[in-house]
């Protein structure tokens, strides 16, 4: 638990330099609005942003202490023959693990990386520009 927590950590600091790094100070925009609900939705936001290293820690943990387990009771059932199959599919499970790891970080990291602000100033930039 404590090696997918430490993963969960890192990830977590990683992805607000990188979004504070990308946006500056405006960064903080999605977690504090006080523009109507947009304030409780920020709320809803930062906390959000405090559960994702829990969860993604949690996710790893409980994937790799089930294969855990199920070698563990192979291994008492039918002790050399049966559990060896298991071994190479817990590789395998192991690095499906994580290529869904660094794919929910790199989609953490590209929200946190990507400016709201931005988006509604298009949309109208692309209206204006199909008036013309």
């Amino acid at each position: 638990m404590n090696f997918a927590l430490a993963l969960g950590m890192i990830s977590f600091v990683f992805v607000q330099y990188w979004g504070f790094r990308t946006l500056g100070i405006g960064y903080l925009s999605k977690f504090f609005n006080l523009k109507g609900i947009m304030s409780f939705v920020g709320i809803m936001e930062f906390i959000s942003e405090i559960i994702k290293p829990i969860a993604l820690a949690l996710r790893l943990f409980g994937n790799i202490f089930a294969g855990e387990v199920l070698i563990l009771v192979l291994s008492f059932l039918v002790p050399l023959v049966l559990p060896m199959p298991f071994y190479a599919f817990e590789l395998f499970v192991g690095f499906i693990q994580a290529v869904v790891f660094s794919l929910l970080y790199n989609g953490l990291l590209s929200i946190a990386v990507t400016s709201h602000e931005e988006e509604h100033h298009e949309g109208n930039a692309g209206e204006a520009a199909r008036a013309h």
